[in-house]
């Protein structure tokens, strides 16, 4: 009887490791997934593809998606120009664990010899074999609340060319830019592979081309150089405009309740256009759960990636994504607040494309970071 005892005593004990390990399991599963939240549908798979071109769009902006369609999402199909000089791109180091940005003399040199390039690309020969750099574009739109008549439009819209990521559970309003942001990374980390994800609005120009082939450069040079990084992770790219002084706004549309972290904004990325590396989009999806969300998405972005140290935030001047635009310049490589007329003006090679010609420009700055918060972008470019 005691052995018979014992017996059920040690399959019990075994049954409840096995149980426990189980659940263990399950729930590392669990906190490694985000939850879905979105709504969404399974997407198409596309394996492989090097760039994910995310575009936030309001449900009734038809116009602005055909204009995007129509001019610079068709460049760089295939890429037609020769590689980027892969010494004029910049790799950041470490010291005491943390990566060394770039000095402002760094980033002017560097300005100088894109343009330098940009002045013999005329002149260079095509390469024999033109490269199919994969990349898909997606305009993410949320659809709670919608009218009938506008959810008509944008199934009519989605059956013509299958480029819309339709959020169900997001209605779309400013207010909610954060989590359309979430539910957008979510989604798109959890349907496709990928290597990084550009980020722009819907009244955003990319000079695509020329943003890819410098963007390959980058990425070449940074899988030959990885073992520079021995025991360290290598840099995830954060590339940008970025502003580390933006106020806390207490008032009106923009006001911000709940973000007490510091006196200013945490430093980061402008939304007109930024690319992200896929660990960092992965590294928001699985966590953001845990993540405070704040009103302006592009702030919560920063704030969300600040403490990882292996960030490599790479300021770039050519992204022209302030509140207003800056002087005209042939190097910008993303152009934010430009209507359709002025993307058909780019499109068709015309440098200046601001709506009133005498208009009061941005004046561009290259970031210090060397320097604090309130004194980080008093460098002007030339």
């Amino acid at each position: 009887m005691r052995r018979m005892n014992n017996l059920v005593t040690l399959f019990t004990a075994i049954t409840a490791f096995f149980f426990g390990s189980f659940i263990t399991r399950i729930l590392s599963i669990a906190d490694k997934c985000p939850v879905e939240r979105s709504g969404v549908a399974k997407l198409e798979p596309h394996p492989d593809l090097f760039l994910v071109i995310l575009v936030f769009s309001a449900p009734s902006n038809t116009e602005q998606r055909d204009a995007m369609r129509e001019t610079w999402l068709r460049l760089a199909k295939p890429l037609k120009q020769t590689y980027f000089p892969e010494d004029q791109i910049y790799l950041p180091s470490y010291s005491d664990g943390h990566l060394h940005m770039e000095t402002v003399a760094w980033q002017a040199n560097r300005l100088q010899q894109y343009v330098q390039w940009q002045q013999q690309l005329p002149q260079m020969e095509e390469p024999r074999v033109h490269r199919n750099i994969k990349f898909k574009h997606i305009f993410a739109i949320g659809t709670q609340q919608l009218s009938p008549t506008l959810r008509s439009e944008l199934e009519h819209e989605q059956k013509q060319h299958n480029d819309l990521l339709l959020l169900p559970q997001l209605h779309d309003d400013y207010k909610n830019l954060t989590e359309k942001l979430l539910q957008s990374l979510i989604t798109i980390t959890q349907h496709y592979e990928f290597s990084y994800l550009l980020k722009v609005d819907d009244d955003s120009y990319v000079k695509l081309d020329n943003l890819l082939n410098v963007l390959v450069s980058y990425d070449r040079k940074l899988l030959r150089r990885r073992g520079d990084y021995v025991n360290d992770p290598l840099p995830e790219l954060y590339w940008g405009y970025f502003n580390g002084r933006a106020n806390i706004k207490t008032k009106g549309h923009w006001s911000e309740p709940n973000y007490y972290l510091s006196k200013n904004y945490i430093n980061y990325a402008l939304g007109g256009g930024y690319v992200i590396s896929q660990k960092l989009c992965a590294h928001v999806a699985n966590n953001s759960q845990l993540l405070s969300k704040y009103v302006s998405e592009d702030a919560s972005l920063g704030t969300w990636l600040a403490p990882l140290r292996h960030v490599y935030r790479w300021h770039d001047p050519r992204f022209d994504t302030a509140y207003m635009p800056a002087k005209c310049r042939d190097y910008h490589l993303v152009l934010h607040k430009r209507s359709q007329h002025l993307m058909q003006d780019l499109y068709n090679g015309k440098m200046c494309t601001h709506e009133h010609p005498g208009q009061r420009a941005f004046v561009s700055y290259y970031y210090d970071w060397t320097k604090p918060a309130d004194k980080c972008c008093d460098s002007i470019v030339a």
